[in-house]
């Protein structure tokens, strides 16, 4: 899934084969900075991989509530993904904001370990 800002200020999106909800109702600019807000809620405990202009940091052992915030850069298009590993059985429910703006989520369960959700986007 992955939501972008176009030049007329509403956000795109694309689907890529990934189950999610997207809701896109934010208006953007590309001349300030953005804040990317990350919140993981479940049961369990999960590995979380989260990419940034493609700068990778995993953290690989969290346990739910999980929050992050990224302040994006102020010029040019910011890609990012976030990727999140159940360890065991749970579930697992993400979401992602931009400004504070509800941009994507997905959520998933399973009795065993090695389930994987993710989200994707890009603000500019």
């Amino acid at each position: 899934m992955a939501a972008s800002c176009a030049a007329s200020g509403r956000w795109t999106r694309s689907l890529a084969p990934v189950a999610a909800t997207v809701l896109l109702a934010a208006a953007c600019s590309s001349d300030e900075p953005h804040t990317l807000t990350f919140d993981v809620t479940g049961e369990g405990s999960f590995a979380i991989t989260y990419v940034i202009n493609g700068r990778s940091t995993t953290e690989p052992q969290v346990r739910p509530p999980w929050r992050k915030d990224i302040t994006l850069a102020e010029q040019g298009e910011d890609t990012w993904s976030l990727s999140i590993r159940r360890l065991g059985a749970g579930s697992v429910s993400a979401v992602a904001y931009v400004d504070g703006r509800l941009i994507t989520s997905t959520a998933g369960s399973g009795t065993s370990g090695g389930g994987t959700s993710s989200l994707s986007g890009s603000v500019g």
